[in-house]
């Protein structure tokens, strides 16, 4: 589908739904959609969809500004219709080609009435999506001066054949309370774009799908060397452990030869020809497809859930000071330089036979659990499968919207 993203701002401009907008946008193409984005004000920012700042919706826009201080003084003039027609004049060519627009907040918030009356216009011709983040209606930070009466009113006013997304149970709530004629509404939580968010190398971001982070329980971290005393095999052996127990794991490791030793470049070949075919999708050797460097470093931190690193000497044990900076709970070996510097932040693990104890200490880390939920369940690539594709099959195969003139 071509599909239109409209809202009052965009990207630079740093806000919620300005992000939430362009992480959309980025789900949509990467599905093969073909995305523009319209906005009253707002830059490019060359993600790879077209874009366009339209000037009669921006806030300072002269007629906008003259109809927003008549309004808010209680009066409605007739620069109001004037500005309502300029509008649909404006949007009618641009969403011309558009198989659908999505519209962020407009319908339910009032910074620009002319423009939510104009959308009600267009929403008889075009096929529209009401998404809905905030209602005027019900927050208390604003008081219309006649919110029962037109134009105030057409926030709470569905218009005839617009599904409504809200982005939570509440916010559903409210429409259903507070939008008449109730409009169907259909639940599609906020998701983030991990690439954008992390500002990910292009290497880790073409990896997100292959590493499959929304479908494991544990995403560790052993960043190292391939050398005898750093001891990987106890974290594949960890890693297997937890595969037994019919769980999810992933474990990367950095996994850079060690050039000026033989033994351990056979340690590395051992390591890799022994791990069973069972393991393949759990067991990561970053290094063997692209590079380590520190950009990559700051990326595999940001994605991980937990720092294991079971060396059997060290020292000063660098990457716990490093986990810590970046809010990572720790398992790793006791050894001295690791219990000088772990604090209360790490579970100290040398065998297999602690994986339990291990595990549940981990769960009891507050930081691992959001973190957890973040990734599994609102990262775009999980939201896009579970929520988009449902709902434009239903929209599709059972429309409610006019057909396109």
């Amino acid at each position: 589908m071509k599909i239109a993203l409209l809202h009052y701002t965009f990207w630079p401009e740093f806000g919620g739904v300005e992000n939430i907008v362009r992480d959309q946008a980025l789900a949509l193409i990467r599905h093969e959609h073909e995305v523009l984005v319209l906005t009253g004000s707002g830059s490019d920012p060359h993600d790879g969809y077209a874009f366009a700042a339209l000037p009669e919706l921006a806030y300072d826009y002269p007629l906008h500004v003259e109809v927003r201080k008549v309004l808010d003084s209680g009066m409605c003039d007739q620069n109001f219709n004037k500005y309502r027609a300029l509008l649909v004049e404006t949007l009618r060519p641009a969403l011309a080609e558009v198989d659908l627009t999505i519209v962020h907040n407009i319908f339910t918030t009032h910074f620009n009435l002319a423009l939510t009356a104009a959308l009600h216009d267009l929403a008889k011709e075009r096929r529209m999506i009401a998404w809905t983040h905030d209602l005027t209606a019900t927050n208390t930070d604003y008081a219309l001066p006649n919110p029962g009466k037109m134009p105030w009113a057409v926030v709470k006013a569905a218009p005839a054949g617009v599904p409504y997304v809200a982005v939570s149970e509440l916010r559903k709530s409210e429409i259903e309370k507070h939008i008449k004629p109730t409009p169907p509404v259909t639940v599609i939580p906020d998701a983030i774009d991990l690439g954008r968010f992390f500002h990910l190398t292009p290497e880790m971001a073409e990896s997100l799908e292959a590493l499959a982070l929304e479908e494991r329980d544990y995403v560790f971290l052993t960043p190292a060397r391939v050398m005898l005393r750093k001891n990987l095999d106890l974290a594949i052996e960890l890693t297997k452990a937890i595969r037994e127990k019919n769980l999810n794991p992933l474990l990367l490791i950095t996994g850079a030869g060690e050039t000026n030793s033989t033994a351990a470049t056979e340690y590395g070949k051992y390591l890799r020809q022994s791990l069973p075919e069972s393991l393949r999708r759990h067991v990561v050797f970053v290094n063997d497809f692209f590079p380590v460097k520190e950009e990559t470093m700051r990326d595999l931190y940001s994605l991980s859930d937990c720092l294991l690193f079971p060396s059997r000497q060290e020292g000063f044990g660098l990457p716990l000071i490093e986990a810590g900076l970046h809010h990572l709970p720790v398992w790793c070996n006791d050894i001295p330089a690791y219990r000088a510097v772990r604090g209360e932040g790490a579970f100290l693990i040398d065998n297999a036979a602690k994986l339990d104890e291990a595990l549940a200490w981990l769960e009891s880390q507050a930081t691992f659990r959001l973190h957890r939920i973040a990734r599994r369940q609102y990262d775009s690539r999980h939201v896009y499968r579970e929520h988009y594709v449902p709902f434009f099959h239903n929209l599709i195969n059972n429309p409610t919207t006019p057909t396109q003139q």
